[in-house]
């Protein structure tokens, strides 16, 4: 994702990153052309543009909130 250019201009950030806390599994699953799967603890449901923003400004926090949604 690129960040949005208005935050790179210097726009606040003004609405916290969703994300979304997995349940992880403990038996092995496979991808792809056999290779075990990593699962993951957390992903972006909303805001990875902002994310890329803050990193290349910088920042070492920004809001996020923790939302639970039964599908994604």
């Amino acid at each position: 994702m690129t960040p949005l250019k208005e935050l790179m201009n210097g726009e606040e950030m003004n609405d916290p990153i969703q994300v979304v806390k997995h349940e992880l599994s403990y038996e092995v699953r496979y991808g792809a052309s056999g290779v075990p799967y990593i699962e993951k603890r957390w992903s972006v449901y909303k805001g990875s543009q902002r994310i890329q923003a803050a990193l290349k400004l910088g920042y070492t926090h920004i809001e996020g909130v923790i939302i639970n949604v039964w599908r994604i």
